[in-house]
């Protein structure tokens, strides 16, 4: 009977060693943008915009003033859609298919609707070291050797090829980019394409852009040194990642990310979230916090594999006593 017993327990081992693993491993996603990663506006500072939409969720370190139309795109009940560190100001609008969470204090119009949600007070992210890792990873990116041709016509045009690699990195000057009046991007189909983009004062006035083979939602381009950023007239497509500067955006929309030191204009951003492959962040320019000594019992991703592991275990004794019976 011994052997029935042991064979009992070697069928079931399996599952229990696959279910653990599945625990441990939930936690093992690479979060390419860090906090700023689910949001379609990301903003370490103020943001004041009137009468335009963010079709995804809003998060800034500072004061939200805000005028339009916050997570339309977004599905079901998506948690915190609308995140201020300091004070929030809505009127004549609404916010879909979430909450919204303040830090300071909340002026929010009798007209301004929340469907699926909440008006509460909370601070769920520090801000402080979002902003850091953002920093980080803007240096970083600029560092990254250029992996393929630039071009820049002398009538303005800018031609970005990639060098059939699935990881393409472009150099720029933000002087041809305020004088552009096209952008194209070229790359493999599964290729991420990072545009590093110099200069403290930058426009993107009245031109259209232009991807082919790579996605618009693989493509960021990095304004590691702007503290100025105006656009205006002008459909971005990708993410924009310009942790210092001050982004007047009128007129236009980006399809993609938007992480900036602060927000102001009417320009609408598309809920086009980056999903490309960067490179891991070195320790040089962001190392994260240490997370502080836990006491508490395993954490809730491994439960479902303790709870298989209980089961197991009631059956191995079930079949035991069984066997000790027939005995």
């Amino acid at each position: 009977m011994k052997s029935k017993t042991y064979y009992i327990w070697g069928v079931v081992a399996t599952p229990i060693v696959v279910m653990m693993a599945l625990g441990f491993s939930a936690k093992a996603n690479a979060v390419e943008l860090g906090a700023a990663s689910d949001y379609n506006v990301f903003v370490l500072g103020d943001i004041s915009q009137n009468y335009t939409d963010i079709e995804g969720k809003l998060a800034a370190g500072g004061n939200v003033n805000f005028v339009g139309g916050l997570g339309s795109r977004l599905s079901g009940n998506s948690g915190n859609v609308v995140v201020a560190g300091k004070n929030l100001t809505l009127s004549n609008g609404q916010v879909y298919h979430g909450n919204a969470v303040y830090g300071g204090s909340a002026n929010v119009s009798s007209n301004v609707g929340f469907p699926q949600g909440t008006l509460s007070k909370g601070n769920p992210i520090d801000f402080n070291e979002a902003g850091k890792e953002l920093r980080g990873l803007s240096q970083y990116l600029a560092t990254l050797t250029p992996t393929g041709k630039t071009t820049v016509q002398s009538w303005g045009g800018i031609n970005l090829s990639g060098s059939g690699t699935a990881f393409n990195v472009f150099n720029v000057a933000g002087s041809s980019v305020s004088k552009a009046n096209s952008f194209g991007i070229s790359g493999d189909a599964n290729s991420t394409v990072v545009v590093n983009i110099s200069g403290k004062d930058v426009s993107l006035q009245n031109f259209g852009f232009n991807i082919t083979g790579t996605d618009k939602q693989k493509v960021i381009y990095n304004f590691y040194e702007a503290t100025n950023i105006t656009a205006s007239g002008i459909s971005i497509l990708g993410s924009i990642l310009a942790p210092l500067a001050n982004f007047n955006f009128n007129n236009g929309q980006v399809n993609g990310n938007v992480i900036v030191a602060s927000l102001t204009g009417n320009g609408e951003s598309h809920n086009y979230l980056f999903n490309g492959d960067l490179p891991d962040l070195p320790s040089k320019y962001y190392t994260p916090p240490k997370p502080p000594t836990r006491t508490q019992v395993p954490e809730p991703a491994n439960l479902p594999g303790l709870g298989l592991i209980a089961i197991v275990f009631g059956l191995f004794r079930h079949k035991r006593n069984q066997a000790t019976c027939l005995e």
